[in-house]
């Protein structure tokens, strides 16, 4: 098949011979349009249709659903972009392009109780973030990128979204099918690619490539790829993505794993994910594909009003045999986080319940949390790491509860961020003339109140219920504790 393949780099060729002439001509006139700035709102935090109801009023939005994913909007018009806002600053809501909501919302976690997921090439987050929202914070998600380089991004992202149920690895995709197979309930591999979406996004811009790079990049897709099924359980899931629609990193991908391991995973149809239908290329040049590629899906732009994107899921239906794909050795363990003792469990427990009316009992077994200390600070980590992967090297894991004082605690911004809205006591309310200066990371000064105590640190909120982070009283201002990197 490979040989009668035209050798096309620009998609748009390949647009060309799979579409209409009436598909084609509309294709052409979409990519001259701009797309529209979408958000996906963190349900850990808020809960989406309230969330956007209230910021559409406040900053004269006006949104529209992404159809394939609940907590995604687009923002057709504003008044205050949704990239200039405290909450988008404080992880309420992040910004992705429509399509990019997609790979996620492919998993299926019903009936999975504390799933374990891995996400394989997880840097900037975004897709990470999406898969704790799916999983309610449960289980353990182990969020992974090959490239040291783009691990500081993904802890920021991921620290700002207050994760508390992941790890975060930087280790070959290609090792995980050898170091950890038949473990993971789901694997999400959005894969490195070329990024000819034939619609620019910030996040996806287009560039010139070379035939030579999209055969390589389709090299390393179809590795990647086979770790991911070997890596995934039995009956597990793998969800396959890329931001490219040019077929060598797509369909030809799957056509090649299906001949590689005939009988060992299934394609699920995923069409009706979508408002309309999107089935990927059943045919390339006039040679026809396997049947089971049809259900993988193919966003062209003009039909959804993305950029261009494709998707598939596949069941797990055997194990993989060993290959001789080469040998991978786990690096030196990460972080070593060691365990809380239970005095300063039980005072760390009494001291959230008595300042802030928070029950940090009740968060821990919901989402089997255990609380660990490292360098003199509290975390909470998910239980599952120790549990399962006793020798994964992780890079950082959980959120940063807070360090320890004499008589008291400095409690954190990552977790008062996700959870301060759920906090009854030691909350400050800030009047609406105050605020602009507390977003813009400001001290007020001169602040009194003879409600609340100078030396103490409090949780601030505004008369929109928006929480602000934290605050200390002093004798002369209420000292901003929101970090530096917010501004």
């Amino acid at each position: 098949m490979a040989k009668k393949i035209p050798v096309y780099v620009d998609p748009l060729s390949w647009a060309k011979d799979s579409l209409s002439d009436t598909d084609f001509q509309a294709l052409i006139a979409s990519m001259d349009l701009p797309l529209d700035i979408s958000i996906r709102i963190n349900t850990l935090k808020v809960d989406p249709q309230t969330a956007i109801a209230k910021w559409s009023a406040l900053y004269g939005w006006k949104a529209e659903p992404v159809p394939f994913c609940p907590s995604g909007f687009w923002i057709r018009s504003y008044e205050t972009s949704p990239s200039a806002t405290i909450e988008h600053r404080l992880g309420y809501y992040f910004i992705q392009e429509a399509a990019s909501m997609l790979p996620p919302e492919l998993l299926d976690f019903s009936g999975i109780e504390k799933p374990l997921v891995l996400d394989m090439a997880a840097s900037p987050g975004g897709k990470t973030t999406h898969l704790m929202a799916l999983t309610d914070d449960t289980g353990l998600v182990i969020a992974n990128d090959g490239s040291r380089s783009r691990i500081p991004a993904l802890q920021r992202v991921l620290g700002n979204w207050g994760a508390a149920s992941q790890a975060i690895t930087c280790l070959p995709g290609e090792a995980f099918g050898s170091l950890y197979p038949d473990t993971f309930d789901a694997v999400l591999l959005d894969a490195p690619c070329s990024m000819q979406g034939l619609r620019s996004a910030e996040s996806h811009a287009s560039r010139d490539i070379t035939i030579n790079e999209i055969e390589s990049l389709a090299a390393r897709q179809l590795r990647l790829l086979e770790s991911a099924l070997r890596a995934a359980k039995p009956g597990g899931q793998v969800v396959y993505s890329t931001c490219t629609l040019a077929p060598q990193e797509d369909e030809l991908v799957l056509a090649a794993l299906l001949k590689r391991w005939p009988n060992h995973f299934r394609v699920e149809d995923a069409n009706a994910r979508l408002s309309v239908p999107a089935p990927a290329l059943t045919k390339i040049s006039g040679e026809k594909l396997p049947d089971p590629i049809q259900n993988a899906l193919r966003l062209w732009p003009h039909r959804l009003g993305t950029a261009g994107f494709f998707a598939a899921r596949l069941t797990k239906l055997a194990s993989l045999r060993e290959t001789s794909g080469g040998t991978w050795q786990l690096p030196p363990a990460g972080k070593s986080y060691e365990p809380i003792l239970r005095k300063d469990s039980q005072s760390l427990v009494s001291f959230l319940k008595t300042h802030f009316g928070f029950d940090l009992e009740e968060i821990l077994e919901k989402s089997s949390l255990e609380v660990v200390t490292h360098k003199e600070q509290y975390y909470l980590i998910p239980g599952r790491l120790k549990e399962l992967l006793m020798n994964l090297p992780f890079l950082s894991a959980g959120i940063p509860l807070g360090k320890p004082l004499k008589d008291d605690m400095l409690i954190s911004h990552e977790f008062v961020s996700r959870f301060g809205d759920r906090f009854t006591n030691g909350v400050l309310i800030l009047e609406d003339e105050l605020t602009p200066s507390w977003t813009r990371g400001e001290d007020i000064r001169g602040y009194k109140s003879e409600s609340f105590s100078t030396g103490e640190i409090y949780v601030i909120r505004d008369r929109h219920e928006r929480n602000l982070g934290r605050g200390k009283l002093l004798a002369d201002r209420l000292k901003n504790m929101l970090p530096t990197r917010l501004f």
